[in-house]
């Protein structure tokens, strides 16, 4: 009996299909949910110095469903888990962000999202999340180095994919939660007769561990110190540009600089004597780094460049300190 219900439906649908104009309600079509990604401004309501998400990072995010005539900020409590951590990536063939599995934008209610990257932290034993959105307990980033930890503004109370950057879908602008630290050397002047060789440049009592909750660290362990460059042979210094210190930019701990956090600074001079002998000197200084910068905050991209001067035996220091997808450029006068 089933099998003619079949086919006697089937047989009614071709029947149908052939006297009507054939039409499709797109009402009645679910909408798959996908993601628009950027790296937002440190600035919130500034969009100018955003950036596009790399296409080849996949990202975490959860989703939670209120039904019609709610809100997120007022009935939360009340609110389902619609998306449980699904990993998303970038799909090349049809140019969008999107689970692997397919999930569908509800026809009534809303969805409010939230999202991290990358999706890889979330193996990390001190990671949840909830309504209140990420924590991250015991980061360490030195046994995680240069993990770029971002979190991305709550997208709340969403009915359908939207247009507001480079793609369709739900709007996650991610902003850095750490800090990250550069260094470049020069002198400020050329010297006859002699060079400078930088051979060690060490940041002392700095923090490398906290607990992110609530978009704040806390809990930042006992200071530790980070050897930015370290090499006998030293790097030869000029002044016309200056040289990166190290192999790249290095990620760091948000944090307010201690009175004992400083830069320890090495180099050899070398002197050109009349007759051809030369005399060498080991030179070191050390500079309160609150002084300059007192404190790294998230999202922040600041450049040290360490300026040697000989004409009175100091270090210069020009900072710049930017947003990250952009505090910039800090020039340090070394005496």
């Amino acid at each position: 009996m089933r099998k003619r219900i079949i086919i006697l439906l089937t047989g009614v649908g071709i029947a149908l299909a052939g006297c009507m104009e054939e039409k499709v309600d797109n009402n009645f079509l679910p909408e798959e949910i996908s993601f628009q990604v950027v790296q937002a401004p440190s600035a919130r309501g500034d969009m100018t110095g955003k950036t596009e998400y790399p296409k080849s990072l996949p990202f975490g995010a959860y989703a939670y469903f209120l039904p019609a005539g709610s809100t997120w900020d007022a009935d939360k409590v009340s609110a389902e888990v619609y998306i449980n951590d699904a990993e998303i990536s970038y799909d090349n063939a049809n140019a969008n962000w999107h689970a692997a599995t397919t999930y569908y934008w509800p026809k009534q209610g809303s969805l409010t999202f939230f999202a991290y990257s990358p999706k890889t932290i979330a193996s990390h034993a001190g990671f949840s999340y909830d309504k209140e959105g990420i924590t991250l307990n015991g980061w360490d980033i030195n046994a995680n180095p240069n993990v770029d930890f971002m979190v991305a503004d709550i997208a709340k109370n969403k009915r359908g994919n939207e247009d507001n950057y480079a793609y369709n879908g739900v709007p996650t602008l991610f902003r850095h939660k750490l800090a990250r630290v550069s260094v470049k050397a020069k002198l400020d002047d050329a010297y006859e007769n002699k060079t400078i060789n930088l051979t060690s440049v060490e940041l002392t009592n700095i923090k490398t561990k906290g607990n992110y909750v609530n978009n704040n660290w806390t809990g930042q362990g006992a200071p530790e110190n980070i050897q930015v460059y370290n090499d006998a042979s030293g790097l030869l210094l000029n002044k016309d540009a200056a040289i990166e210190i190290g192999t790249q930019k290095r990620i760091v701990m948000p944090q307010a600089l201690a009175q004992d956090a400083y830069f320890k600074i090495k180099y050899n001079l070398t002197t050109t004597i009349a007759g051809g002998g030369t005399d060498t000197q080991l030179i070191e200084k050390d500079i309160l780094i609150k002084n300059v910068t007192p404190a790294w905050y998230t999202n922040n991209d600041i450049t040290y460049t360490l300026i040697i001067s000989l004409g009175t035996n100091y270090i210069e220091f020009d900072t710049s300190v930017t947003d990250w997808v952009g505090y910039g450029n800090m020039d340090l006068t070394i005496e």
